[in-house]
């Protein structure tokens, strides 16, 4: 931008000395050199602050990779977690549908229907579909960590691409960053969970109330289910908003740098134009213009008008 701008500038004043004498030349010569280098000081001063804009970009790709890195960890933690304690809370209830089974008289474990056949279904059922929450949850768990990193390697890009037009290509810049973010998520997800702990039914009925024990199991089951799909929900928002926080942030530093940058490289081009407008009026008024003599023209004498000037 800026070469071509002291070429525009060259090309207009050009024309105008072409409309002149010959004896510019010298004068136009004084103005190619002031303006050749004005344009390189000009071009140090800009490459420079590129240079400046883009180790700073580098820092803020790489800082937004660490902190969406470690937002995706803390989801997936939060996802295994939730998984985990459902998993257990499903394994309790198995074992109090067990313990249910064999304190159940005989004469009541094989009949087909009354209160007690029916607690002991809605308990079963109520643990089925926990159990197979645990599974979908875990696969749709995957789906959405993954969903989650192509959205914030999407931001990544984005903001990659808006610098890119102020300084040139960042594809470097954007790969260590992606690094960063994968390796960070990476050694997040893959830490151990807490021990894990026995997860027990509580339970208010007596031994041989076998029915409010059910219920119990069936209300227990349902809670962790709930618990664990909130969980889930809470860890997206949280990662969600702090996706678009992050995003916000960098969006702000990025803007703030071009702004920074286009402001300079104005300021050099004004410079420039300056100095090349002074130089240009400086040459130009030193510069003389010559003009030819001409011969006297003298009329012709006539043949009498030689005779008398010949004569003694």
């Amino acid at each position: 931008m800026m070469r071509s701008f002291v070429l525009l500038c060259l090309s207009v004043s050009c024309q105008s000395i072409d409309l002149l004498s010959d004896s510019f030349t010298q004068s136009v010569g004084g103005i190619l050199q002031a303006a050749q280098v004005g344009l390189s000081r000009a071009e140090q001063h800009e490459e420079k602050a590129v240079m400046r804009v883009r180790k700073e970009t580098d820092d803020l790709l790489l800082n937004e990779g660490t902190a969406i890195g470690e937002l995706l960890g803390a989801y997936s933690m939060e996802l295994q977690c939730a998984i985990r304690n459902l998993s257990n809370a499903v394994n309790a209830s198995g074992m109090a549908i067990a313990a249910a089974d064999a304190a159940t008289p005989p004469d009541q474990a094989h009949q087909w229907r009354g209160p007690l056949v029916d607690a002991i279904s809605n308990a079963k059922v109520a643990i089925d579909v926990a159990a197979t929450a645990v599974h979908s949850t875990e696969h749709h768990g995957k789906s959405l960590l993954r969903q989650a990193k192509a959205t914030a390697e999407l931001t990544l890009d984005k903001h990659a691409d808006e610098l890119s037009h102020h300084i040139g290509d960042l594809s470097a810049s954007l790969d260590a960053a992606k690094a960063k973010l994968e390796s960070i998520l990476e050694r997040i997800s893959s830490q151990n969970l807490s021990a894990n702990v026995t997860v027990v039914v509580d339970s208010n009925a007596k031994k041989d109330d076998i029915i409010t024990r059910m219920t119990e199991v069936e209300t227990f089951i349902k809670s962790a289910q709930a618990a664990s799909q909130a969980k889930i929900a809470a860890a997206k928002d949280k990662l969600d908003v702090g996706i678009a926080k992050a995003d916000k942030e960098v969006a702000a530093k990025a803007e703030d740098m071009i702004m920074k940058l286009v402001g300079q490289e104005h300021t050099e081009l004004q410079k420039l134009r300056g100095k090349l407008t002074a130089t240009a009026i400086s040459k130009l008024r030193g510069a003389k213009t010559s003009v030819p003599k001409q011969q006297v023209v003298h009329p012709s004498k006539t043949s009498g008008e030689k005779k008398l000037m010949a004569a003694p």
